[in-house]
């Protein structure tokens, strides 16, 4: 590795060993084929704790080809659960695994578990390519830019995305993801996005899961092109989120919660 000149007024110089304990070693850069039932999880990485707690950087990857892809028009999505940790305390986390998805934490010791998510279903992994690879790649130091981790949240009944219904809350909720700083709302199709965006619709933020009880609101906005640009800052305190009609016109929209982390 070409390093340059040092300053003149050093007396020695340490040339950097070209290879190290991250040379070959796939603690440090990790590649796996995966293909797990629907229902299993499988351990990508797992590096216990190697030394001082700093903060490292996650960068997180993916691989297919498309003429291994049988069933191609449901699609697929991956999962990453992440445990990391510094002495006696872990934080997890779960992020969409999308190519380029990249973070920083404080940490000694990580742990990344992978799991199929919605739109894959059943058990025999049509919708997903028979050559899929997950990458893992840590390094020491933070870095900024990159792609956020991001998450989608499932309604408490499992259900992907919100239906909205003339003048009312809808039911049930979504629990907000942890780490969660921005929200995205992502209409299906056309006639969603038109439906959305041509009534009187808020997005409504709940201290608790039951907003038609006694669950304390922590915030309301309405819902423009502006707001589906540029997202909405999650407001302090809020635990649970949905969509509301006002007026109707909702025309049963359909629209998933795509949550922006802060890690």
């Amino acid at each position: 590795m070409n390093r340059d000149a040092p300053d003149p007024t050093i007396s020695a110089y340490v040339q950097p060993a070209p290879h190290g304990i991250w040379s070959d070693n796939n603690n440090f850069g990790f590649e796996l084929p995966f293909g797990p039932q629907r229902n299993n999880r499988e351990r990508i990485i797992n590096l216990p704790e190697w030394g001082e707690p700093v903060v490292w950087t996650v960068s997180l990857g993916l691989e297919f080809s498309e003429n291994a892809w049988v069933g191609a028009e449901r699609g697929f999505d991956v999962v990453a659960e992440i445990a990391y940790g510094v002495g006696g305390a872990t934080e997890t986390v779960e992020v969409d695994w999308v190519v380029g998805t990249t973070f920083s934490a404080p940490m000694n010791a990580i742990s990344i578990n992978a799991f199929w998510a919605f739109p894959e279903t059943g058990s025999s992994g049509s919708s997903r390519p028979d050559d899929l690879k997950l990458r893992v790649l840590l390094a020491r130091g933070a870095r900024g830019g990159g792609l956020p981790p991001t998450k989608f949240a499932n309604l408490l009944n499992g259900e992907p995305y919100v239906t909205l219904t003339d003048n009312a809350i809808a039911a049930p909720v979504a629990r907000i993801p942890r780490f969660s700083k921005r929200l995205l709302l992502a209409p299906l199709d056309r006639d969603d996005l038109t439906s959305l965006l041509g009534s009187n619709n808020f997005v409504r933020f709940f201290s608790a899961p039951d907003p038609g009880g006694t669950a304390f609101p922590t915030g309301a906005f309405a819902i423009d092109a502006e707001l589906l640009r540029s997202g909405i800052d999650v407001p302090a305190f809020s635990k649970f989120v949905t969509l509301e009609n006002v007026g109707g016109g909702a025309g049963g929209a359909e629209v998933q919660l795509n949550f922006q982390l802060d890690l």
